[in-house]
């Protein structure tokens, strides 16, 4: 006959069946933590976008838009940055490095912006870890790297790597045929008054 089981032998028995939920339930709370995480710093974003007028519309890195002195700073981040990018993934291949007189080529200056705002959108603002930089690091760079490196008949700065070289503009920029677009949308995409001013009214004798 069996010796009934003492409250330790109960315990030795236990004690490899709880620790596995245990560890579970550690996981299941650190994975609801993360996502709270996330959760509040998705409120935050939309909190601020919610936030935003007409008048603060304009992004700093919209060159069409933002105000000079809004572009001047912008650009002036850039420059700053430039050498380390440069140290950091060039590799000791010119090929892998944007030139110093990246600003004295109009074609490629949005280029370079584009590839350091999404840079420091990879590398600001968020506390929880995520896929950005990794995506920045293996499509944004070598695809701007790719532009730039391009031929100079090509808009690239090929030609830049040992000195500057003045980009070549044989073709001009067209002009906007303003009052022929005037008509065409007008004809195209009527507004409802210019549909009703269209209609033939009839005339009572």
């Amino acid at each position: 006959m069996s010796e009934p089981q003492t409250h330790d032998d109960l315990v030795e028995l236990i004690v490899p069946l709880v620790e596995p939920l245990i560890e579970r339930q550690e996981k299941v709370e650190q994975g609801l933590a993360a996502q709270e995480t996330v959760l509040v710093e998705l409120t935050n974003q939309l909190e601020r976008l919610t936030s935003i007028g007409p008048e603060q519309d304009i992004s700093p890195w919209n060159l069409y838009a933002a105000n000079p002195k809004q572009i001047s700073e912008l650009l002036t981040k850039i420059n700053q940055w430039l050498p380390w990018m440069n140290a950091t993934y060039g590799a000791g291949q010119s090929t892998n490095m944007i030139p110093a007189c990246w600003f004295l080529h109009p074609n490629v200056v949005a280029h370079v912006v584009g590839l350091y705002t999404s840079w420091t959108a990879a590398n600001y603002g968020s506390e929880t870890p995520n896929s950005d930089l990794v995506y920045w690091n293996l499509r944004y760079l070598p695809d701007v790297l790719d532009i730039i490196n391009a031929p100079a008949d090509k808009g690239g700065m090929a030609g830049c790597r040992r000195e500057h070289r003045a980009p070549e503009r044989t073709d001009p920029v067209p002009e906007a045929f303003t009052d022929e677009f005037d008509q065409w949308v007008m004809q195209k995409y009527p507004l409802p008054d210019a549909q009703a001013d269209s209609i033939p009214q009839e005339t009572s004798e």
